[in-house]
């Protein structure tokens, strides 16, 4: 049976410290119409949300402006070597544009792997070779008892609906969890999502990042 382990994170900060990277703190203080709060853009929601990427606008990280995350693409929680794998993310810039950074091992965000796209033609031309993008198997390590945030998918469900995750720890777990260990097996998730203990898009994230 899979390790659970207690996961004391002040989420709002890490939530708040990612996203800062990507939205320059002077750029947050001026007003831009539209979207006092961060930069918005609907057209490349649209097209982001319809090949299975995860908006932040559809969950809880939507008050900094859009940025969109391509969750297969997330690595174990407990993969990084100081500090948290991060999976592949897309941002609404500022100034115009799209900044994208590549799926990390450790919370980092390396120069050799971000971007920006000027127009969203750029970035749709680009996104199959973005989502094929994982981190390196050499550039991380596996623990040999690998631990999550609770003993079953099941009881990992209920602690994203109980609020006690996000959608990044629930994503790890779920894409990585050795259901051949569990009675339930994978069935368990598919119930938790038809009972609504997570919502449609990221069952569908986690069904694609089991499928690689």
């Amino acid at each position: 049976m899979p390790k659970s382990k207690a996961r004391k994170k002040a989420a709002a900060k890490k939530k708040q410290q990612r996203r800062e990277f990507h939205a320059a703190a002077g750029a947050r203080g001026v007003e831009i119409d539209g979207a006092p709060q961060g930069t918005w853009d609907d057209d490349a929601h649209e097209l982001l949300v319809s090949r299975g990427w995860v908006a932040y606008r559809d969950l809880e990280m939507d008050q900094l402006g859009d940025g969109w995350e391509w969750l297969p693409s997330q690595l174990p929680l407990d993969a990084g070597v100081g500090g948290e794998p991060g999976p592949t993310s897309v941002f609404a810039a500022a100034e115009g544009g799209y900044d994208v950074e590549l799926a990390n091992p450790d919370g980092t965000v390396d120069p050799d792997r971000s971007g920006h796209y000027d127009t969203l033609e750029e970035l749709a031309a680009a996104l199959d070779d973005l989502e094929a993008w994982r981190v390196p198997a050499d550039e991380y390590v596996l623990p040999d008892e690998p631990s999550f945030s609770a003993d079953t998918p099941w009881a990992i469900c209920q602690l994203y609906a109980g609020g006690m995750i996000d959608h990044w720890e629930l994503a790890a777990d779920l894409i990585h969890f050795p259901y051949e260990q569990t009675p339930d097996g994978f069935a368990a998730v598919e119930r938790a999502h038809r009972v609504g203990l997570i919502p449609a898009s990221l069952f569908a994230a986690v069904v694609a990042g089991r499928a690689g």
